[in-house]
């Protein structure tokens, strides 16, 4: 009991900066939402929606982006404040 106090009580080292990285997980999930939708718009309806930006960052920018974000957030979760 008394060391889940401890551990709780403990502040993260950078939480602004492990916020970013949340983001950046958060941010590549919705381009992911958005590409699937717009694909399956297109296959199911006459629609022709078109992704602006290139293939390439529709392909693999979400990738991207949640990879970074899941290390940044992990090597982050475990560094807190040393008083």
């Amino acid at each position: 009991m008394t060391k889940k106090v401890i551990k709780e009580s403990k502040q993260l080292a950078h939480p602004k900066i492990k916020f970013i990285f949340d983001f950046f997980i958060l941010v590549g999930l919705a381009l992911l939402v958005i590409k699937l939708g717009v694909l399956l718009l297109n296959k199911v309806t006459p629609l022709e929606i078109t992704l602006y930006g290139g293939s390439f960052f529709w392909n693999f920018g979400s990738l991207f982006l949640m990879i970074a974000g899941g290390i940044g957030s992990s090597i982050l979760k475990e560094k807190y404040k040393q008083d």
